[in-house]
């Protein structure tokens, strides 16, 4: 439900100029699924082996899969904010305020 509600502020997320994407371990047919059922117009990365939610350290304590939350990654590549943040899409708000800085300072 996390996606969904920061999907409700996609307009205002992609106004600061970010690009917007999930990262699951589920099976490409799995996210595509949900995807569709959510209603989400960002895409969702397929990423079985873990590598990429272990690079951003976003692995989950105790678990073999990613916890929810956020990373934001600035044009130059470097990761300005991560947060385990499992009311991510309740927090949106905050989230964009974090955009909008990073984009006031690039």
């Amino acid at each position: 439900m996390q996606l969904v509600k920061l999907q409700r502020h996609f307009t205002e997320v992609e106004a600061t100029g970010a690009a917007v994407f999930a990262v699951s371990i589920d099976r490409p047919d799995v996210a595509r699924e949900m995807r569709r059922d959510m209603g989400l117009t960002f895409p969702i990365l397929f990423v079985p082996d873990m590598q990429v939610i272990r690079a951003l350290g976003m692995k989950g304590e105790g678990m073999d899969m990613g916890d929810m939350g956020y990373v934001i990654i600035d044009k130059r590549g470097l990761i300005r904010e991560r947060k385990v943040d499992r009311n991510f899409g309740d927090n949106a708000r905050q989230i964009i305020d974090l955009l909008e800085k990073v984009q006031r300072e690039a």
